[in-house]
């Protein structure tokens, strides 16, 4: 047996293994909302604070949940206002929407130009 091939064989497959992990963990992002959202047509500025349950600055209106927002490989449960949920999955979303993020909070934005 040679001992020089089986040590370079088990490094290969260490380091591979290694930088495997490495992109993975870099792949998924972690459990929280971002700063904005770059969103075609439009993108999305977040505003005012966390808040324990999903709710809209200056509105008391009870939200609903109309699925989910990927951007690149991180994904956030999507809440808007009674009545402006997009009827189509090809509809964009409306001005303002909450964001699930993850962590038992909840994000607002909204589009600068609104």
């Amino acid at each position: 047996m040679n001992w020089r091939a089986l040590g370079c064989g088990t490094l290969a497959i260490a380091a591979f293994v290694a930088v495997g992990l490495l992109g993975i963990s870099r792949a998924f992002g972690p459990a929280e909302c971002p700063d904005g959202l770059r969103y075609e047509p439009a993108a999305y500025v977040a505003t005012g604070s966390r808040t324990d349950a999903p709710a809209l600055p200056g509105s008391e209106a009870e939200l609903e949940r109309v699925g989910s927002a990927a951007f690149g490989l991180a994904s956030w449960e999507v809440w808007v206002a009674p009545g402006t949920a997009p009827s189509a999955s090809a509809e964009p979303l409306p001005e303002r929407i909450v964001l699930d993020c993850g962590d038992g909070t909840f994000q607002a934005y909204q589009r600068p130009n609104s």
